[in-house]
């Protein structure tokens, strides 16, 4: 479907988001047909029963844990990466057996109808079903029962979404955003590389990914240096300006202009590049330039919510033990992006904060990096997904035994009634469990020589259980 349809997805992307081509490869195409590969070299593995490591005294049960479908699975997919945000999940959700209803966004009158043609083109409608529509589809929709909710969008939805799931007990996945912070060591720092990758991060999209790096926490002494770069950058990504640049997209509606427009307005800080516009009133309402805030407080305007357009606060700090304390006073971060060339500075950096993930030297390139897992911690979401984290998200993993006729000798001394040596067998039915290990932490030998103890007994039981009913039986074994 993707592969087919690539030029009307081209199309329809660039007529909602004036997106640019490569932004819809990268952010896309790629993660969305990597998903389908990934899934297609490896469901035969997946979706075999597991062989669990268990104690000797189980291991002739068969125990198994075999993966499972949940059930039927609704996806509420975003405005900002229609085709990834859906089809991706979609993939996974499939993987693993379910059938699918997905939402797309009302705010894409192009993009939304195309997918959901094309999804009852190519895909089994006793499957996957498509439902468009705005808050009162959505509502509807979650007064129905489901197996999991798959959501991505903002926290402010995430908890609708999560309070409507606790009246039937319904599994959710929550992928929300937050402001994304960036953490600048100077030492040794390439300032044109650092502003070449925070510039892209923040622009890509128009800033509409949930990813974006939202602040920057550098030394006060050290902001000058990383303001001009940023704007040398600006200059070789935009030659002619972003407003009549192909490489520069626009936000999804003119309400995300006024949105932002009103942060700005309010902003007590410097703003060093970009800034309002009077671009609506040219017959462009959807554009706001890519926009840098320097000399930005904690309760600046601008601090206050997920920005989710184009525009990057820098706040300037003293140590890095006060940048860690701006992050960890607000709620945790999609990401933590950290520029530095020393091992302690990202050490501590990582040991010291909280957050879905945190990259060092880059923005953004985990959400499409091959094997790793995407997902939020803490305000930011909760629940991953991305190649067999994914198949693991929509998949109920069923723990089961198969307790053989001849371990009845074994388990008779759980029935009643209950003499003294059917304690002293529940007793040795203990041993497996004893601590490895002395008081002072140390292995010892007869722990180890207890833990096979209890199979041995079971061996011997069971021949002379079997061997008993040979004697009994009228049939020649």
């Amino acid at each position: 479907m993707v592969r087919e349809n690539e030029e009307a997805f081209h199309t329809a992307l660039y007529e909602d988001l004036h997106r640019s081509r490569v932004e819809t490869v990268l952010g896309e195409f790629s993660p969305i047909l990597h998903e389908v590969v990934e899934t297609y070299n490896h469901i035969d593995e997946w979706t075999k029963d597991i062989k669990p490591p268990t104690t000797a005294t189980y291991q002739v049960m068969r125990p198994r844990i075999k993966p499972s479908p949940k059930g039927i699975v609704l996806i509420i997919a975003p405005f900002n990466y229609p085709l990834n945000l859906s089809l991706t999940p979609l993939i996974s959700a499939i993987a693993a057996g379910n059938t699918v209803v997905i939402k797309f966004s009302e705010s894409l009158p192009t993009v939304s109808p195309l997918v959901e043609e094309l999804i009852a083109k190519y895909l089994d409608p006793d499957v996957v079903r498509v439902v468009q529509g705005a808050v009162d589809e959505v509502n509807e929709l979650l007064k129905l029962e489901w197996n999991h909710i798959f959501f991505t969008g903002s926290t402010k939805v995430g908890k609708i979404i999560a309070t409507a799931a606790a009246k039937f007990i319904t599994p959710v996945t929550l992928e929300l955003g937050g402001k994304c912070p960036i953490i600048v060591d100077p030492r040794k720092a390439d300032f044109k590389v650092i502003a070449r990758r925070i510039l892209w991060g923040r622009t890509s999209n128009s800033g509409q990914v949930c990813v974006c790096p939202d602040y920057v926490l550098i030394p006060r002494t050290h902001q000058r240096q990383l303001v001009d770069a940023l704007k040398e950058v600006y200059v070789e990504f935009y030659p002619g300006g972003p407003q009549t640049s192909d490489s520069f997209g626009r936000l999804v509606n003119s309400g995300s202009v006024k949105r932002i427009t009103g942060y700005l307005e309010g902003s007590k800080g410097d703003v060093v590049l970009g800034g309002l516009t009077n671009a609506s009133k040219d017959g462009d309402p959807k554009y706001l330039p890519p926009t840098v805030v320097a000399n930005v407080l904690g309760d600046d305007a601008t601090m206050q919510e997920e920005m989710f357009g184009p525009v990057i606060s820098i706040v300037p700090i003293d140590s890095l033990d006060d940048a860690i304390k701006f992050i960890n006073d607000r709620p945790q971060p999609l990401a933590l992006y950290v520029f530095s060339h020393d091992s302690e500075f990202k050490k501590k950096v990582t040991r010291s904060t909280r957050s879905g993930a945190i990259d060092f030297n880059d923005t953004m390139t985990h959400a499409i990096a091959a094997g790793l897992a995407f997902g939020g911690s803490g305000n930011s979401g909760y629940g991953q997904y991305h190649g067999k984290y994914g198949f693991d998200t929509f998949t109920h993993y069923r723990s089961s035994l198969e307790t053989p006729t001849w371990a009845e000798a074994v388990l008779s001394f759980r029935y009643p009634p209950f003499p003294s040596w059917k304690l002293k067998m529940a007793e040795i039915s203990l041993l497996p469990s004893r601590f490895p290990f002395d008081k002072n932490g140390k292995k010892t030998l007869l722990s180890r020589i207890q833990s096979f103890l209890p199979m041995f007994l079971v061996i011997v039981l069971a021949y002379y259980y079997r061997r008993d009913i040979r004697a009994r039986s009228p049939i020649k074994f």
